[in-house]
């Protein structure tokens, strides 16, 4: 593509939106900062001398006027867009490449539909290019290449760090959707609840929870594996809150449940700078089992690091148009590249 504008960063002043701009401009790329709210990207744009357009992200014909002189649309809201089909198609129909952080389950799915339209078109479309995709997206990649005929996996993670507001915003949408699976291929709901399993993150042995997660989506379609499970790590003191998840879609409306759960995500969580631990295990159809573990700097830092990598990658080298998982897009070594990331840890045990 030759386009006058590189990048686009949607969402730019936001936590991850705004370091990934300075990353990119130690790296010598100027992006062009957007958002809904003119007043804060005013002020970053300011502070950094760049350009800086408005408009949301509700109307493709709307988008499309703004994008279409970019070669990358980058999505830094993620999962606070409810519907992320318009920017999607407006990327596709001017040729722009999508990239999004977001990576929860609608999000993927939405695009997913899309695969179709994007493989005729010259944009690569790619989500969850951040911490809620990319290490689960990467182990189960690294399993599928070992381990044939892949029947079952299982995704869980450790996550050691404060959330931001958007992301407790992120975590209760995500929840208020209810508990799901992957089974026989298919969504399957399910029920909220603390798994007798300890899984080991790091030195420490940790209960895990059922989640429902993108990665769901991403690693269906990077393994073709049909059932897929994926867990969070919880601490004691907070096991028997799990529960009560089940009531959330009922219930969600009332705030004193909403400040439980914000207690709940922000005691999980350590300092900025701790590290994250992510953990894979794959069955085959024969019963063969493959254990896979990553370690990460903080989610934050991870998102950042990554989704400029990725970036970079698209701005000098061509692609297919399509829509990819993170681990499709780069191979499943490339987290292995990521500044603080360790290498993968292979065994054939749980703890």
């Amino acid at each position: 593509m030759s386009k006058s504008v590189g990048i686009i960063i949607y969402g730019a002043y936001g936590q991850v939106g705004q370091a990934i701009t300075r990353q990119l401009l130690n790296q010598g790329i100027y992006p062009l900062l957007a958002g809904r709210n003119k007043k804060k990207l005013k002020q970053i744009a300011n502070k950094t001398n760049l350009p800086f357009i408005t408009f949301d992200l509700i109307n493709s014909r709307t988008i499309e006027r703004q994008i279409e002189n970019a070669e990358i649309f980058l999505n830094c809201a993620g999962s606070l867009i409810e519907n992320p089909e318009p920017a999607v198609r407006a990327a596709i129909s001017k040729q722009c490449h999508y990239l999004d952080i977001g990576g929860q389950f609608h999000t993927l799915s939405t695009i997913q539909n899309l695969s179709d339209l994007a493989s005729n078109g010259q944009s690569v479309v790619c989500a969850g290019v951040g911490a809620e995709c990319i290490p689960g997206d990467c182990l189960a990649g690294s399993i599928h290449n070992s381990l044939k005929h892949l029947d079952k996996l299982e995704i869980a993670y450790d996550i050691s760090h404060r959330f931001s507001a958007g992301s407790i915003k992120s975590t209760l949408n995500r929840l208020s959707r209810g508990n799901l699976e992957l089974s026989n291929g298919q969504p399957s709901p399910t029920q909220y609840s603390l798994s007798s399993r300890r899984i080991l993150f790091g030195s420490r042995m940790k209960y895990v929870s059922q989640v429902p997660t993108g990665d769901l989506i991403a690693i269906k379609q990077s393994t073709h594996c049909p059932n897929i499970q994926s867990y969070f790590a919880i601490t004691k003191q907070f096991s028997p809150m799990v529960k009560l998840l089940n009531w959330i879609p009922n219930l969600l409306r009332y705030k004193p449940l909403h400040k439980m759960i914000d207690k709940l995500l922000s005691g999980q969580t350590g300092k900025q700078s701790a590290i994250s631990h992510f953990w894979a295990k794959g069955t085959s159809k024969d019963e063969r089992v493959m254990v896979a573990r990553v370690s990460t700097p903080d989610i934050y830092r991870f998102t950042i690091e990554a989704s400029t990598y990725i970036s970079l990658y698209l701005l000098k080298h061509e692609r297919s148009g399509g829509v990819y998982t993170p681990a499709q897009l780069m191979t499943w070594q490339f987290i292995e590249k990521i500044p603080g990331c360790s290498v993968i840890r292979y065994g054939d045990m749980d703890g």
